[in-house]
């Protein structure tokens, strides 16, 4: 029975990575036709109603109260890190955006060390080093004629900056934690994120094609069936676990990127990604 509900947490959160990873696939088609605030303000929109329908059928609980400005701060946060993500993912390919997009984890362990005065542990540094080394050839290599054609330097800035932006929110989360079912978190985030959102989307506001109907959907969709699957899988797995199957992501953004938009992932990129990969790894073991 154990192991039964641990392979179907297993299951769940491959399906996790994989239906989050068609979010950022989806962000990259839309960002070609729509700037990135308004694929930001779409995606978080449409992700709040199919969670708040899901809140109000199956979870049948909501915010408590006195943490309207935890819930604030995280929308915010999540917001800017989607916009930094978003605009940097429609300037590189989906593979190199979500290698840069990892070093997330290292970021949160400098933070943590310099913010909450945590005591960092003794595999850090190492960490750092093959982080900013494996981000380094994946941005360096790109127009030499060894990783493909040059990305665009404001491209390469925000998707530096995303992680950057992720860490911080981690760090935000950790000190203005609630106790609220994770679905309805997950709810308060991206509607707060859709509101913040909304005025930089207003101000480069362009009405989407028709055809883009579909896209809009399952981007808010993919978004928050995904969350629900990792919701579902962390119950039955250690988040230990969970963080070696996150490594997936990275097999899923190349499968996509060829499938959708002809792209091969470069071995630079792919070495690149192998180092930030132990990067994360070795902080892990933190």
């Amino acid at each position: 029975m154990v192991a039964l509900s641990r392979s179907s947490g297993i299951g769940l959160c491959v399906a996790a990575v994989a239906t989050l990873s068609g979010v950022d696939a989806l962000a990259k088609a839309l960002g070609a036709e729509l700037s990135s605030f308004q694929v930001v303000f779409l995606r978080y929109t449409v992700a709040s109603l199919f969670l708040a329908l899901f809140v109000a059928l199956y979870v049948r609980q909501w915010p408590k109260r006195g943490y309207l400005r935890a819930h604030a701060l995280r929308g915010f946060l999540a917001a800017a890190t989607a916009s930094s993500f978003f605009y940097g993912l429609a300037g590189m390919p989906l593979v190199m955006a979500l290698a840069l997009a990892m070093t997330g984890p290292i970021y949160m362990a400098v933070l943590g060390t310099l913010l909450l005065k945590e005591r960092p542990g003794r595999h850090l540094v190492a960490a750092i080093v093959l982080a900013f080394a494996g981000s380094a050839i994946i941005v360096l290599t790109r127009g030499t004629g060894l990783a493909g054609p040059p990305v665009a330097p404001l491209a390469i800035a925000a998707g530096l900056l995303a992680p950057v932006i992720y860490a911080l929110a981690a760090i935000a989360m950790k000190q203005n934690s609630t106790s609220d079912h994770p679905a309805v978190l997950s709810l308060m985030q991206a509607m707060f994120a859709a509101l913040f959102s909304l005025p930089m989307a207003l101000s480069v506001w362009q009405a989407p094609p028709a055809h883009l109907s579909v896209q809009i959907t399952l981007i808010g969709l993919c978004g928050a069936v995904g969350f629900i699957f990792l919701i579902a899988g962390l119950a039955r797995i250690p988040v230990s676990l969970y963080a070696v199957i996150d490594y997936s992501s990275l097999v899923w953004a190349g499968l996509y990127g060829y499938i959708f938009f002809a792209e091969l992932p470069t071995l630079p990129t792919l070495f690149g990604a192998a180092l930030i990969i132990m990067a994360c790894a070795l902080s892990a073991r933190e």
